[in-house]
Parts: structure tokens; sequence; C-alpha cells
């Protein structure tokens, strides 16, 4: 059975697989792999004369060193349109804009899959260093752990390393050169997310409220502008809080059971999700079980590595159901509680704070999806 996304005349088809619940797609995006070699050449003469572990160095080194260069030639090559970096303004479209993203990934990727983190990196960074995701992800932990010991003694001095994958933002190609974004993601942390949208709808249904302008949004002050933004639930404001509070709790409680329940199971699993997030935003989503499952993913065989491993995403399905049946039993029984007992002229103290933003950071925020790196 196939779905069809449109829009204008372009059309794309998404059709499932029942064998893993996956959705395979038409993708437009696919670099000229003739093209990327070229420009490969035109950065290093001699590129295809080192070996595999030197290439895929330089690979990541060379949006650093010619990112002028890059641009430049996949812009006349691509749109035949002349790529200026003085020029803020965003000339290309969407479509162009992905195909601009899988070129640069054909480039800069490593691997089977020309794999690379979309997260700014040092210029030192080299993803061929780690041997495996687990690697990668421990090192992440561990720099993660000590910025916090830094900024706040003691709140990770007895955090144990679970598998810390965080949506970690990543392009990807696959076996046949189609490009996707992607995110790899830990099964806890996919679970918390997707219970924290759950935790946020039975919230709202039960105390409707929506975001209004405080009395002081958008004033000028101290060179920006206060951003002022409260949250307006018809007088129940503290009830509201409360019951936020409350159940952010109980929600870090389950997901820590969870993370714990996935480590000490030392059963590999890895989880696919494709889709659409737009007519031109194709997706492939990596979900991570536990690290016992991340030591056997290299990031030079990524894909390869994680289907030996693949499991339904039903069985995803049935532990999030599981979970956001006792969230809502939970919410709607401390929602309850609240009305009948909760004394709202009792209130902890809470430090007022005052966010001054400057002028242009609206602007910057709603940009924050355009991906121009190459």
């Amino acid at each position: 059975m196939g779905q069809w996304a449109k829009s204008g005349d372009h059309q794309i088809a998404i059709m499932t697989d029942t064998k893993n619940n996956e959705n395979a797609m038409i993708n437009e995006f696919q670099p000229d792999q003739a093209l990327v070699n070229r420009l490969l050449m035109t950065l290093d003469p001699l590129f295809f004369s080192y070996d595999e572990d030197k290439q895929n160095t330089l690979r990541q080194r060379f949006g650093w060193t010619y990112s002028d260069q890059i641009y430049s030639y996949l812009y006349r090559e691509l749109f035949s349109l002349v790529y200026d970096e003085n020029d803020d303004e965003d000339i290309l479209s969407d479509s162009q804009l992905r195909l601009l993203n899988a070129y640069t990934t054909a480039l800069a990727g490593i691997g089977e899959n020309s794999f690379r983190l979309n997260e700014l990196q040092g210029e030192s960074f080299d993803l061929t260093a780690f041997e495996s995701l687990y690697d990668y992800d421990l090192s992440e932990f561990e720099y993660q752990r000590q910025a916090w010991e830094r900024e706040s003694p003691g709140s990770w001095a007895n955090k144990p390393y679970r598998l810390y994958l965080n949506h970690n933002w990543a392009r990807i190609l696959d076996s046949n050169g189609d490009f996707y974004y992607s995110t790899l993601s830990s099964l806890s942390r996919y679970l918390y997310d997707e219970l924290e949208n759950e935790k946020s709808d039975i919230i709202k249904t039960l105390i409707p409220h929506e975001y209004v302008d405080g009395p002081n949004h958008g004033k000028n002050v101290d060179g920006g502008m206060v951003w002022d933004i409260k949250i307006d639930a018809n007088g129940l404001e503290p009830q509201l809080d409360e019951l936020k509070s409350r159940s952010q709790k109980y929600l870090n409680s389950v997901c820590e059971d969870l993370q714990e329940e996935f480590h000490q199971d030392d059963g590999k699993a890895v989880y696919f999700l494709k889709g659409f997030d737009d007519p031109h935003s194709p997706r492939w989503d990596i979900v991570v079980k536990n690290s016992e499952t991340a030591k056997h993913i290299r990031f030079q065989t990524l894909l390869n590595d994680c289907q030996k491993n693949l499991q339904p995403i039903e069985q995803i399905e049935a532990i999030k159901r599981h979970a956001a049946q006792k969230l809502r039993q939970y919410i709607i029984e401390v929602h309850r509680d609240i009305l009948e007992n909760f004394d709202p002229s009792v209130l902890p103290f809470k430090k007022e704070m005052k966010v001054v933003m400057s002028p242009g950071a609206l602007d910057d925020l709603a940009r924050l999806n355009k991906e121009d790196e190459p």
C-alpha cells in the first residue's frame, strides 16, 4: 500500500515494508558520485592515492579548510549559481538546499554510508578515532559529566554510564546513494521524548492553557528586548504548575527505570524510523537499545551493522503504549488530587528571572532549521 505526499507538482511515494514496519521511500536526493570525485580531486589531486583511513580523515577536514571553494563549486555545478560568502540571503529553495546537503554528505562523510555528524565539532575532531558507536557515546558522556561537574559540583558524581545517545543529528547515504537526515537515539531517550509529548497533551486536555505575551514582552532594555511570555490557564496557573511538576518527576523516574532495564538486558536491538518531515526532508532515524548494541556498530559500516540487530518497530510501540497508559492514569489521579487538596496560596519560592534577547535573536531562531554548512 502506498501513501502520497504532494507539494505542488512534487510527489513522493511512501511505501510500508510490513516485515520491519519501515517506510521505503522514493528519494530524489542522490548525489552524482562522479561529480563528488572531481571535487575531491580538485581539493587534493592525490586524494585517491591515499588509504581509506587517510581519505576518511581528510574528508572531515575539507569542510573547515575549503568551505568557500566547496560551496562555489557545488553552487556552480548543481544550480548554475555564483556563491557569495558575504551574501547572507538564502538563495536556494528547500529542495536545492537538501540536494546541496546530500553532496556535502557524500564529500565529507565516512564509510559505506558517508556518515557524518551534523553537530558542530572542532577542526581536529575525527570520527575514525572511535572504534564503535559505544566508544563515541562514552566519550560524549564523560565530556558532559565533566562539564556538569564544573558548573554544578556533585550533580553527576554518582551517575553511571548508560547509553547516552540524545538525538544526535547526523546525515547518511543509503546503499543506493540516497540522502537522509538522521538522528541517533538511545531507546530510553526516544521513549522519554515520546512520553514527554504525551504528558503535555494530557495536561493541556485537563487544564487548557495557552502562551500569551506578558506586559513587558518586547520592551527595549540593555541593548536588547525583554522576552516576557506567560501562561494563561484561566486562573488555574498554580494548579497547572503543580501538575506539571509532579508529572515531570514521575516521567523522569519512569524513564530512569527503563534506561536501567535496557542496560541490564544484554539483548541487542536497533530500530529504524523512516519518513519525511516535509517533501524535501527524507529522514532515517536510528534508535539503539543499549550500550551492548552500540559496541557492535561502527561508523564505517553503520547501516549494515544496525541491520544485523534490526527489530520491528512494533516492539517500541508496545513499550510506549504501556508506559503512556500508566502515565495517563497517574496524571489524571494527580490532577484530581490537586483540584481537591492543593492550596495555591502556599507556593514554593521561585526566583524571578528576566530574559533579555538581542534584537536579531528571534530572526535567528526562525532560521535554526536552515542547514547550510558543508
